[in-house]
């Protein structure tokens, strides 16, 4: 039997990461598609806030993701237009997807159902293992609904039972405290792997 393929897909990671675990784990999701054959297109979402000037622990944090962040090519709308699937990422605000997230998908041009029919998975990075992160990621996929898209979540035997995503019964997550580890990484490219191959079926 011929190995399932999403030759010809076209699929866009697009995240925000403060100090740099949203973005390893958009990595991962990224290299899973690209695996299945998929186009990949990893973009991040600009800051919308700058780093303070006093120093502290955690602006150097940020200061030191940003920089390593800089060759990545910022998000724009068109590449939701571009995108057969699509995977946003977000650190955990409360419960919330991040401001820079939520601005970016509420762009004025989204309204008009153009994502409509496309297939879409989130995945968060929480400042804590226990963060809100659930609520995080429901909170992401309704936003992503109410554009008409089709979710698509990981099944969990895609996952290592030992990772925090299947203990935690929902796409890959990280700590914002600690990098994320292979067993987080790993479930994220099963996200991205299965958000390609899902929709080379949806639209074969």
């Amino acid at each position: 039997m011929r190995a399932a393929c999403a030759l010809g897909m076209n699929v866009a990671v697009i995240f925000y990461s403060r100090y740099g675990g949203t973005a390893a784990l958009a990595a991962a999701v990224a290299q899973g598609a690209k695996q299945a054959g998929a186009t990949v297109r990893l973009r991040r979402v600009a800051d919308l806030t700058a780093i303070e000037d006093r120093w502290s622990a955690a602006n150097e944090r940020i200061r030191a993701a940003r920089e390593h962040l800089a060759s990545v090519p910022l998000a724009r709308q068109d590449d939701l237009f571009w995108a057969d699937g699509i995977a946003i990422g977000s650190p955990a605000r409360y419960g919330a997807m991040c401001a820079e997230i939520r601005r970016f998908l509420d762009g004025s041009r989204l309204p008009s159902g153009d994502l409509a029919g496309k297939v879409a998975s989130v995945f968060c990075s929480p400042s804590a293992v226990e963060g809100a992160q659930r609520a995080t990621l429901q909170a992401t996929l309704a936003s992503l609904a109410g554009h008409g898209v089709l979710v698509r979540a990981p099944a969990r035997a895609e996952m290592d039972p030992t990772s925090r995503a299947a203990q935690r019964d929902g796409p890959p997550r990280a700590s914002a405290d600690h990098a994320p580890a292979e067993l987080d990484l790993a479930p994220a490219r099963a996200l991205g792997r299965g958000l390609a191959l899902l929709e080379s079926r949806t639209r074969g």
